[in-house]
């Protein structure tokens, strides 16, 4: 019978999820507000009776819903898309959170809450939701504006500062009564295991993926896939830190792999109901009554993040280089919290450094922030408008100097030549560092299991130790070499500057920053060396079988470390290959004589700022800009309302003579390097049937703004229209090709239909 009770129990959490979900999707809520209400209404402390008889097995069921969440965030946040993001933009997310962050450490110093409990809530605060923020942008026609592409690059970067706040926490968890948690080492602690995972999962698993591809079987892959899923999550779990955290890594490194749309495809599915089930788990752990009962806090800590995350993402994105005006346009987008804050909530209330009643307070803030900020984005100008009346001439002033040093500091030309020369090996000599640093401070765990393995077994215990740690020298002797070399090169080029400027001769100047940087590294190794682990005779006579093979085999490590760099470039070379393809919508268009090609705006282009409809690119070119890509954001099918600025990079389609002609009359569009996500667009032929808007033309039926998808071409007994102008007519029997996302496309297909 317990078989039976659980299958009733996930179908009551199901069922419950889709209809709670549908009717806040219907009045414009994000269907997360439903699945908690959902839990909320099933739950154990809602009367008359419970529904739900296995409260426990749900909630392990919520544990696989967080680990696809989390896998499907990472495959949306690849390493080359947080690239192009810009370092800008990742400044301005950092200085954001840390804002927050020292804010709502002030406000727990007032009320009383302890060190281990501020960390927990101010990560609460830290994160935004992402979806609830494009859907503000997107109803307030802000998507064309720079504060609304400011407010999308830096909700999308804040899911990383929830990742990185959750393993933070999971290793805060973990010593219990440590109310001054040391926060640096941590935080190093992290990035080093995340550097040592990311790398290893980059050298292995596109092999691995490149051999399952070659068997041809997606259902064999998608096993594969989701056993590294969770064996990579228990991985994390082992190391101090948290299933979200493996789920995100694995899927950042899978985003990168050409492999990325079948398993984004595989795993949705699953994505969708097990997230589902994890947020009807956090509405069951509500009690109503505790909600009414804290409702002064809600309402306060309703006001405070509102007020704290404005004012703090604003500032930040002022210190990065945004206008004022535009900055502070962006912060107040940023107010909502989402689907984190239920998470780090839960993981503080399980862990018991908050009171249940945290559960009700997130949800309820998070509620409040995702209601009030459509409002307060509607009046945002009357807003704005007193701010900037009010503010002090002297900081405006100030504000002005100090983005025209910053103007000033990126057209400086001082150290430019060096650091051209030398920023890719820092980058490199970065991540190798960190690499190793992973390796030796996660080493006792590993060595740990090295005993335990039957190989290890088969060894004393101090030969064991002997062995392990001769090979964990090998490891660390290839990437040490490298770094080693990276920092003599370094040295020859500043020597070579310095003596071209000073007296100083080049030979002193470069044996001087050898030895210093010498120094450095023998600091770092002893700070993360595990010196306890094996006697002083061990550390010998380790250190002597380290100095053979490097002797013996120096050649070979630098050849090693030569094929271990390009495997890396290799897999990102693959990966922009990849989205370098033509748009696989393109091919649904058959036999039409069109192509796609994509072109950046430049500076000072004359189109620059101008709305699609005043440049007349349809009827003056003969060619459609079918998507623009502002800063990662993809607008499909834009309107002609629309405007495109310096930066954007737009895809047209039309012949190759319209293009060219575009190209040139648009202000000389520049080629890119690397094609955009250009993916989220269908192009459909539908046929026409007869019905009340055969006959009509294109400008009269208002096809875009009723319907959303663009008419590229129209077939008509044969002859076709590429691009046709707004007074070409669609008849019954015409085959039109049209481009816009799938709903839009379904969309149209329902507005064709005879009533």
């Amino acid at each position: 019978m317990e078989g039976i009770n659980f299958i009733q129990d996930l179908a009551i959490v199901l069922l419950g999820a889709g209809i709670a979900g549908a009717l806040c999707k219907r009045i414009g809520l994000s269907v997360i507000v439903g699945y908690l209400l959902a839990g909320i209404v099933i739950g154990p402390h809602t009367p008359p009776f419970p529904l739900i008889l296995d409260i426990e097995r749900i909630e392990t069921l919520s544990h696989l819903g967080l680990v696809f969440l989390m896998f499907g965030i990472g495959l949306g946040l690849s390493l080359s898309r947080l690239r192009k993001m810009g370092i800008s933009t990742v400044i301005a997310t950092a200085l954001g959170a840390f804002f927050v962050f020292n804010l709502t450490q002030l406000l727990g110093k007032g009320v009383g809450w302890t060190g281990t409990q501020t960390l927990f809530i101010a990560a609460m605060f830290m994160v935004s939701s992402s979806a609830v923020i494009a859907k503000v942008i997107r109803d307030m026609n802000l998507s064309h504006e720079r504060s609304g592409q400011l407010a999308l690059s830096v909700t999308v970067l804040e899911d990383v500062v929830a990742v990185v706040m959750l393993a933070v926490l999971g290793s805060q968890v973990a010593a219990v009564g440590v109310d001054s948690p040391d926060i640096g080492a941590l935080l190093i602690a992290l990035v080093a295991f995340v550097v040592l995972l990311v790398i290893t999962g980059l050298l292995f698993i596109p092999r691995l993926l490149q051999r399952l591809d070659g068997k041809g079987d997606p259902e064999l892959q998608t096993i594969v896939i989701a056993g590294l899923l969770f064996l990579v999550g228990l991985t994390a779990v082992k190391a101090g830190y948290s299933l979200a955290l493996g789920a995100f890594l694995l899927g950042a490194v899978v985003a990168e792999m050409p492999q990325k749309p079948g398993v984004e495809k595989a795993f949705s599915g699953m994505r969708d109901m097990f997230s589902s089930v994890f947020f009807v788990a956090i509405g069951m752990m509500i009690e109503v009554n505790l909600m009414l009962g804290v409702l002064h806090w809600i309402l306060a800590l309703t006001l405070f993040t509102m007020v704290a995350r404005s004012l703090s993402t604003g500032l930040a994105l002022m210190v990065a280089g945004a206008p004022p005006r535009d900055a502070r346009r962006a912060g107040l987008a940023l107010m909502p919290l989402g689907e984190f804050t239920f998470v780090i909530a839960g993981l503080g209330v399980g862990a018991q450094v908050l009171v249940p009643e945290f559960y009700s307070i997130a949800v309820g803030v998070s509620i409040l922030t995702v209601l009030l900020t459509p409002v307060i984005n509607r009046h945002a100008e009357p807003l704005l408008g007193k701010i900037e009346r009010a503010e002090p001439r002297l900081l405006q002033r100030t504000l002005e100097a100090y983005h025209r040093w910053l103007a000033q500091l990126g057209n400086a030309q001082a150290g430019h030549f060096w650091w051209q020369l030398s920023k890719k090996r820092l980058l490199q000599m970065t991540l190798e560092m960190l690499f190793i640093t992973g390796l030796l401070i996660f080493s006792e765990r590993l060595l740990s299991a090295f005993q335990q393995s039957s190989f290890g077994a088969a060894f004393q215990p101090e030969t064991g130790s002997l062995v392990f740690w001769a090979l964990i020298g090998v490891l660390v002797l290839v990437p040490l070499v490298a770094i080693w070399r990276h920092l003599a090169a370094m040295a020859m080029i500043f020597a070579e500057l310095a003596s071209t400027r000073t007296r100083i001769p080049g030979p002193l100047v470069e044996n001087g920053v050898k030895a210093l940087c010498a120094l450095g590294l023998a600091y770092w190794m002893a700070h993360i060396l595990p010196a306890e682990s094996l006697p002083h005779w061990g550390w010998i006579v380790v250190a002597a079988v380290l100095v053979i093979i490097l002797i013996i085999f120096s050649r070979r490590f630098i050849y090693w470390h030569s094929r271990w760099q390009n495997t890396l470039q290799d897999v990102f070379a693959e990966a922009q290959q990849v989205e370098a393809e033509p748009a696989p919508w393109l091919e649904k268009s058959g036999d039409w004589d069109i192509r796609v090609q994509e072109f950046r705006v430049p500076e000072r282009a004359v189109s620059s700022g101008q709305r699609i409809a005043d440049l007349h690119v349809r009827s003056q070119f003969g060619c459609t800009i079918v998507e623009i890509d502002r800063q990662g954001h993809a607008i499909i099918a834009p309107e002609p309302t629309e405007a495109i600025y310096a930066g954007d990079r737009l895809l047209l389609l039309g012949t190759p003579e319209q293009i060219d002609a575009a190209r040139s009359g648009l202000g000389k569009l520049k080629d890119v390097d690397e094609v955009a996500d250009f993916d989220q667009a269908r192009l459909e032929r539908v046929l026409v049937p007869a019905g009340p808007r055969a006959g009509g033309s294109l400008s009269e039926l208002q096809v875009q703004r009723q319907t959303g998808v663009l008419v590229v071409g129209i077939d008509r007994a044969g002859r076709r229209i590429v691009n046709p102008a707004g007074d070409e007519t669609i008849n019954d029997g015409d085959e039109a090709l049209v481009l816009g996302t799938p709903e839009q496309i379904r969309a149209f297909r329902r507005w064709l239909a005879p009533d």
